[in-house]
């Protein structure tokens, strides 16, 4: 799509996982995540996530900027005028100590993935807001683009020109940083935007988690937390962590395929050969058609 600056793409991938698969695919929502199911009941995550297949702790401080003051009085006293008597010499120490206001900054390792948000930024928060603060810790982003829904659906959503995909506002806006966390912005005007939801996808550092240890690259075994689908497409298959969409990719046996009936076959890959590839919450942006 012309214009916009997609972070990943796992339909992509996808694709040629399950190209002979013949499945068609449409937009649903479920309990408020967009998901994307096949005739045969399968499904994966929507774009934000299919696209994906593609400082310090807190700084503050007080300064105990303590200083001593000195002062001398030198007082000579007369008596009368024949004679005088010095007067004795007294010292007298103030000690004055200000302490500089407490700032706190928010740590990478503050910024746990949560289902309502990222760290201390809730979904539906200004956008211009979450885009501050995570540029502080994440630094400046490494692609921006907006986009322009310009279809209504006659449901509540938004498509582009061609059809192609659809999101909850008419306009849309895509920010991604190195780590490649994408925050998705949304609203009738660029001034409205509100913070609708995040993906985050192939980042070999896995900087960023949810509580529960949810994070690119974490094995299913090592995740008591995670909760996975039944079914998927061959190797591909999805679930939730901490209220979290997740990808998963087995090495191992497939979450689902077809027999030499073309009959669709349940199964259920080993936990230890399963991992998390990408993971999203929120609304974003989906494909609604292609293939499994």
């Amino acid at each position: 799509m012309q214009g916009y600056g997609r972070p990943f793409d796992s339909r992509e991938i996808i694709s040629e996982k399950c190209e002979d698969a013949e499945l068609r695919w449409t937009s649903t929502s479920t309990g408020g995540a967009d998901v994307i199911r096949t005739n045969r009941g399968t499904a994966v995550l929507s774009l934000a996530v299919s696209i994906a297949l593609l400082t310090a702790c807190s700084d503050s401080k007080s300064v105990g900027d303590a200083s001593v003051v000195a002062t001398t009085e030198a007082t000579t006293a007369p008596v009368d005028s024949v004679a005088t008597t010095d007067a004795a010499t007294t010292s007298i120490a103030t000690t004055t100590t200000s302490t500089a206001p407490t700032t706190t900054v928010v740590a990478v390792d503050e910024l746990v993935l949560r289902d309502a948000g990222v760290g201390i930024y809730d979904l539906g928060a200004e956008a211009e807001v979450v885009l501050a603060g995570l540029s502080d810790e994440l630094g400046l982003p490494t692609s921006d683009a907006t986009v322009d829904y310009v279809v209504a659906d006659g449901v509540g959503a938004y498509t582009t020109a061609d059809g192609d995909v659809g999101f909850v506002a008419p306009i849309g806006r895509t920010v991604c940083w190195s780590v490649n966390l994408c925050a998705e912005f949304g609203g009738a005007s660029v001034a409205s935007m509100s913070f609708t939801g995040w993906s985050y996808a192939n980042d070999p550092t896995a900087a960023l988690s949810s509580v529960g240890g949810g994070t690119v690259g974490a094995r299913w075994s090592d995740l008591p937390e995670l909760d996975v689908d039944d079914g998927g497409c061959y190797s591909v298959g999805s679930g939730t962590i901490d209220g979290i969409r997740v990808t998963l990719e087995s090495s191992g046996d497939p979450f689902g395929s077809f027999d030499d009936a073309g009959n669709y076959v349940i199964q259920v890959p080993s936990p230890a050969d399963v991992t998390i590839i990408a993971m999203e919450t929120g609304k974003t942006p989906i494909f609604l058609y292609g293939d499994c």
